[in-house]
């Protein structure tokens, strides 16, 4: 478990590292922003769950005359869960990094799930449309490296997410 952990640790830190920045053309409009945004979110998963999220990332918008790009990046960190109470109750906590610009969405997390004593870590590559990095409409296929025999966690989801920052929605919309 720790061996597993610590090579998903070293793959989410690693990756950004090798990213290399090109020459910017002279012509075209770059707006980027550091920035903090709220995530909610939607999940249906053999149950209906629902996610939190605060995102650290950079909000872009360049306009180059032909095709704008429009979208964010950066790390997540959350929960989610599915309400209920009693036995069914389950609460997840995970963190992961997430690209979605323009038309696509990439996002990896790492989720523990918790329910009545049992514990189960999943590794969660998702992905999807994006609606220029304000909502996000992904599948993901939950991988887990142990069986924690829940009831109501499957391997496939689909989520709805949304990326609240007021220049990203003006940027969109405007």
């Amino acid at each position: 478990m720790f061996k597993n952990l610590l090579f998903l640790l070293l793959v989410l830190i690693t990756g950004p590292l090798y990213a290399q920045s090109g020459e910017q053309d002279s012509r075209i409009e770059r707006k980027q922003f550091d920035d903090i945004l709220f995530s909610p979110g939607l999940i249906v998963q053999h149950e209906t769950f629902l996610e939190f999220n605060i995102m650290f990332g950079d909000v872009t918008a360049i306009d180059n005359g032909k095709i704008p790009v429009i979208g964010v990046d950066g790390f997540r960190i959350g929960v989610e869960t599915n309400l209920r109470d009693g036995r069914h109750h389950t609460i997840a906590p995970k963190i992961g990094y997430e690209i979605s610009a323009t038309v696509f969405a990439l996002r990896l997390s790492a989720v523990n799930y918790f329910q009545n004593g049992h514990s189960e870590f999943r590794v969660l590559p998702e992905l999807g449309i994006s609606l220029y990095g304000w909502a996000n409409l992904t599948y993901g296929y939950g991988i887990p490296f142990n069986d924690g025999n829940l009831n109501n966690v499957s391997s496939h989801r689909v989520a709805l997410s949304f990326n609240l920052d007021k220049r990203l929605k003006n940027a969109l919309f405007n």
